[in-house]
């Protein structure tokens, strides 16, 4: 568990092997691209959504979803950007006739090796961390960001400068 952005997640390219959301992504109405091509970037084999699905939605659902920004054309966004798009599909069970969810199933086209390595990258950089204990550091920027009851903080905006922090070897 971390604390991140999900229009910058602080993870590295293909590092987790099913990336899957339940009612995530869906208040970021206007931001379906950049996250989906963040969770797309992390995902080395399955992307799979489940959110409401605005396009699959009656008349009052929509209205609502409108009114709450809910996310739109997911399907359409991920098909724009060249994904294979396995499955797309209303769930058959829906506790809330207003707010209605599909699952998306998005294979990526080349499966990718087992990941080595910290998953963590520095928000800011992209490079990868080195786990510290009490921070999270990028070398080569002298970026840290803290952890704070064993969660990492790993926000663009949490990042502290530590010029003379010197790891411990």
């Amino acid at each position: 568990m971390f604390v991140g952005d999900l229009t910058s997640i602080p993870l590295c390219d293909n590092s987790i092997d099913i990336v899957y959301t339940s009612h995530t992504i869906e208040p970021n109405g206007g931001q379906e691209k950049p996250i989906l091509e963040e969770l797309y970037r992390v995902a080395r084999n399955y992307l799979i959504l489940f959110e409401p699905d605005y396009e699959l939605a009656g008349y009052e659902a929509r209205a609502r979803m409108d009114k709450h920004g809910y996310v739109k054309n997911l399907q359409g966004v991920a098909v724009d950007l060249g994904y294979d798009v396995v499955k797309h599909k209303l769930l058959d069970i829906c506790s809330n006739p207003l707010n209605p969810t599909s699952v998306m199933i998005i294979k990526k086209s080349d499966s990718l090796g087992r990941f080595e390595g910290s998953p963590f990258r520095c928000p800011n950089t992209k490079q990868a961390l080195l786990n510290c204990g009490e921070v999270y550091f990028a070398p080569d920027s002298y970026l840290m960001y803290p952890v704070i009851q064993g969660l990492p903080c790993l926000l663009e905006n949490q990042a502290i400068l530590g010029c003379k922090y010197e790891p411990a070897r």
